[in-house]
């Protein structure tokens, strides 16, 4: 009794914290320093792009500044970039892939401002070595609260980690070899093993390295993976080229206009396909909502989750990382969460019913055939393993500041400790079910959702800081980035 009645109480937090005032403040959060900022990410594009060639400078962190961006983009994306993206769409109609889009343009400007909140306040040594670094350090800049905010943003990390970024991915990672295994007819029990065995293997031999190691391999996983779903995005565009036009006006109309749809109705493919679910329509609410909920979701922007990396990379100028920021987002939401949206539209999937995963790799086997397997399957295990990497060092960073920062525990022994216990549910997360973690799928998705408040509330307080930093650095890029 005591236990239901503490998986209610935690589902109602779970429903304020990813409810609709909290998008909405997110949301707005974004607009306001968009507005701030000058439209920095439109006016400066350029810049950004042209900002991801730097070369980096000794001495002024740990790790290249390239190989962080790859490992926070190993983060971000994940298998929210096609199951999340599927499920916005499926439950709110092709508009909800405008306010996604929406979403990740604001995004980038939250996104910019607390990645370089977390550049300014972090400590390094002459060697370039990172004393202190990530979100509750800035965080506690925050007068008379800050303290208190930081502890509780390290708390909802670490523990947000072991779901979200742990558990979850781990689940995930077997779904994948999972999906490929039925789609040719292997066991699904042997693949799950399998997979469960290897990923704790390849993990552990990862994150025993610290970040310069997740770096390292991300710098090869990432961009391979990115290459691989958006050249299978853009193939399957180019299939169903007839109907582009088509997509972009129902995407647009649904934004602002319900939808009707009948319980059956003409796929773009142009055959019958049930509704989602017999349901008669799609109104613009649900689009709003479940646009702007999987956007935040999957670029993270405004949950504090990033600037625990950036903080370690090498920078001459706060404001550069705001920039890198920038391009994380706009490749995650711009870019790859457009890839799945508009691809389960253009080839008319998103009439089926389906949701999830499932609804992406009906959109792509309408393309690729028996092949869409093998490029759903990928994407998914890889998307999943490099967010299982990053977020290791996440949860790290608070963990680490929660008990030897505040508690004063020795650091060494706490760390290892850490990385024992991050691989401990690797394997029963891959064999198990899924419907065994729910509820604690569900605690760490809530402690996710959690970590945006007190990361909301010394952005809002600190942002005359970091705006002041990303004009100066955007007004200076061509002096600062000469040989």
């Amino acid at each position: 009794m005591v236990l239901d009645a503490l998986i209610n109480i935690m589902y109602y937090i779970n429903g304020i914290v990813w409810g609709l005032p909290a998008i909405i403040i997110l949301l707005g959060t974004g607009l306001t320093l968009t507005i701030l900022l000058g439209f920095i990410q439109i006016r400066y594009f350029g810049t950004i792009v042209r900002n991801m060639r730097w070369k980096g400078r000794r001495k002024s962190g740990e790790v290249h500044p390239f190989k962080i961006w790859a490992a926070v983009m190993g983060a971000t994306v994940g298998v929210g970039n096609i199951a999340g993206v599927s499920t916005a769409v499926a439950l709110g109609g092709p508009g909800a892939l405008f306010w996604m889009f929406l979403t990740g343009l604001f995004g980038m400007a939250l996104k910019a401002v607390e990645v370089t909140l977390g550049i300014k306040y972090r400590k390094v040594k002459a060697d370039g070595t990172v004393v202190e670094g990530g979100t509750p350090y800035y965080i506690r800049q925050v007068p008379i609260i800050g303290g208190m905010l930081a502890v509780l943003f390290a708390l909802f990390a670490f523990i947000s980690a072991f779901g979200i970024g742990n558990m979850v991915q781990a689940s995930n990672v077997a779904y994948g070899a999972v999906f490929l295994a039925e789609s040719y007819g292997l066991s699904v029990t042997l693949a799950k093993w399998l997979v469960g065995f290897v990923l704790f293997i390849l993990v552990a031999l990862v994150i025993l390295g610290g970040i310069r190691r997740i770096a390292e391999v991300s710098n090869y996983l990432v961009p391979f993976l990115t290459a691989w779903y958006i050249l299978a995005g853009i193939g399957l565009w180019i299939m169903f080229a007839g109907n582009f036009i088509e997509a972009i006006i129902t995407i647009l109309r649904g934004a602002f206009t319900p939808i009707e749809v009948a319980k059956t109705t003409v796929s773009m493919a142009g055959s019958p396909e049930a509704a989602v679910g017999g349901v008669l329509g799609w109104t613009t609410y649900e689009a709003i909502r479940y646009g702007v909920a999987r956007g935040l979701f999957s670029n993270e922007a405004g949950l504090g989750s990033a600037p625990n990396a950036y903080a370690y990379g090498e920078s001459d100028h706060p404001g550069r990382q705001g920039f890198y920021g920038m391009f994380e987002v706009f490749m995650d939401t711009l870019v790859i969460c457009m890839i799945t949206g508009i691809s389960v539209i253009i080839t008319g999937a998103y009439t089926t019913g389906l949701t999830g995963a499932p609804l992406a790799m009906e959109a792509f086997s309408r393309g690729y055939g028996f092949l869409a397997p093998l490029i759903i399957g990928v994407a998914l295990i890889l998307f999943a393993f490099t967010t299982l990497l990053t977020w290791a060092w996440y949860g790290e960073v608070n963990w680490i500041y929660f008990w030897c920062k505040v508690l004063k525990l020795p650091e060494k022994p706490m760390r290892l400790i850490w990385r024992v216990l991050w691989v401990i549910p690797i394997i029963p997360a891959a064999v198990l079910a899924e419907e065994y973690f729910k509820t604690i799928w569900d605690f760490s998705d809530t402690a996710n959702g959690l970590m945006a408040i007190p990361n909301l509330i010394a952005v809002i307080v600190l942002a005359p800081v970091a705006v002041k930093l990303l004009a100066d650095f955007a007004s200076r890029y061509k002096e600062l980035s000469k040989e």
